[in-house]
């Protein structure tokens, strides 16, 4: 489904830019200042804070880039300029079907008395097969689509609590 052109200006780009920045800037300062609970003997990888700032600084850091992208296409171009944008817009029947699939993982899945390797593993199959359901079954590959499904929830679950309780120390639910 293509819903047409949508002109984006370079101003339009910049501001959005220093609105990104900001928030990410705002993140490294807020990670920064996070308890590192260095006297309960935690090592700098383990500080609470740390990941939240590299997302953070990652946020600002693409801000950074987009900026300096609308100010090259000001420069050519113009401020006010605008292009069209062929992107296929995702159908809001599919955007509804993510967001539900999301708060049944938020609010029912994890942490209500379900190991999170589980929840993990039953919200990445649940969410990789249904969108890509009508895709395996116009190729005729529907009973492979089952598999990869389940092999990514497996995968996914297995690899993020290895991570976090391994690497991370986090207990989790």
């Amino acid at each position: 489904m293509n819903a047409g052109s949508y002109p984006a200006s370079p101003r339009a780009d910049f501001l959005g830019a220093l609105a990104w920045i900001a928030f990410g800037a705002l993140i490294v300062v807020m990670s920064w200042q996070m308890d590192r609970f260095a006297a309960q003997g935690a090592t700098p990888h383990t500080y609470p804070g740390l990941w939240p700032g590299l997302v953070g600084g990652m946020l600002a850091a693409l801000g950074g880039i987009l900026a300096l992208r609308s100010l090259g296409r000001a420069r050519s171009a113009g401020w006010q300029a605008g292009e069209s944008d062929d992107t296929e817009i995702v159908a809001p029947s599919r955007f509804a079907l993510g967001a539900g699939l999301f708060f049944v993982y938020a609010l029912l899945l994890v942490g209500r008395g379900l190991p999170f390797w589980l929840g993990t593993a039953l919200f990445v199959t649940a969410f990789v097969f249904l969108f890509q359901r009508a895709q395996r079954t116009a190729d005729g590959r529907a009973a492979r689509g089952i598999v990869v499904a389940l092999v990514c929830g497996g995968a996914t679950a297995a690899a993020v609590t290895v991570v976090f309780e391994q690497l991370f120390l986090v207990r989790l639910p």
